[in-house]
């Protein structure tokens, strides 16, 4: 699927004109130059109706390639990384691309602080290292000389902006526990990166930005039908969603993506999560002393 406000045009282009790449001076036929790759200009491209076109589909992100990698995502897991492991690229969006995208929709409709963890969740949720943290944000408020509400606005500015950048740190993190718990001469850094990043784009894309504001609005329905429906946005409710969502994942995705048989997986999967949750839980201290380190 691909947003267009341009009406599709015969194809009148001329393939059997000899022409010269300006790029590589090589002499070719067609609309790519057979060396570099350089496409032909035409003049309809040079409009202002085209500009529009090409700015509308940059910031949809609707089309195909998006969207079939979307579907594969959640309907396949492991299946997309392992097509493009195996050089099935041009049908897809690239899988960085795809995390991005992911990671855009993420921190564009927050509903959970999972990966951006708030001040609140640093001194309140996560035990003993929200005890430090207390200690660590009295010393600066007293310091710096302003107040409690100030320096919660300055955090979360810093951390909002760290947090974008910092995620990528889980998707190496789970690439490094992915070639342990997976070793095999068969697969590459590359091969254990692409599962990690796809699997991120998945926790992404489907727990904290589909369901989760799916969730929002059906609680915000229940509001309007006096329907009580805030237990969908409780941490607890949706820790088994996301863990449920993610075993699935990981089972499904290690017997596609490394063929591997079912009673190797599950014992798997549960070492995975577990220390995926473990890695979740370092990044949010490290992202907490880096951003104090930065405001």
């Amino acid at each position: 699927m691909k947003f267009s406000i341009l009406k599709k045009k015969a194809d009148t282009y001329n393939y059997e004109v000899p022409r010269v790449c300006k790029v590589c001076s090589n002499m070719f036929k067609g609309r790519y130059c057979n060396i570099c790759g350089e496409k032909v200009t035409e003049s309809y491209e040079r409009s202002f109706l085209n500009f529009l076109d090409t700015l509308l589909n940059a910031f949809t992100f609707l089309d195909g390639k998006f969207l079939r990698s979307l579907k594969l995502l959640i309907v396949r897991p492991g299946q997309l990384s392992r097509n493009i492991a195996d050089g099935q690229r041009v049908p897809y969006m690239k899988m960085v691309s795809l995390f991005f995208v992911a990671n855009f929709f993420y921190f564009l409709f927050p509903v959970f602080d999972s990966y951006n963890s708030s001040l609140y969740t640093q001194l309140n949720s996560l035990g003993d290292h929200s005890l430090i943290a207390k200690e660590i944000v009295r010393k600066q408020v007293e310091t710096r000389k302003i107040t409690m509400e100030d320096f919660q606005r300055d955090y979360q500015n810093q951390s909002t902006n760290l947090s974008k950048l910092l995620i990528v740190i889980l998707v190496l993190a789970f690439t490094l526990l992915l070639c342990v718990i997976n070793y095999s001469k068969r697969n590459f850094f590359f091969d254990h990166l692409l599962f990690s990043l796809e699997f991120y784009s998945f926790q992404l894309l489907l727990n904290a930005v589909i369901i989760a504001n799916l969730f929002k609005a059906l609680t915000s329905l229940g509001n309007v039908w006096g329907m009580d429906w805030k237990f969908l946005l409780s941490d607890s409710f949706f820790t088994v969603i996301v863990f449920l969502s993610l075993s699935y994942y990981l089972v499904r995705g290690q017997l596609t993506f490394y063929k591997q048989k079912w009673y190797w997986v599950i014992p798997k999967t549960i070492v995975l999560l577990l220390l995926l949750q473990q890695t979740v839980h370092l990044y949010r201290r490290m992202l907490f002393y880096v951003t104090m380190w930065l405001i």
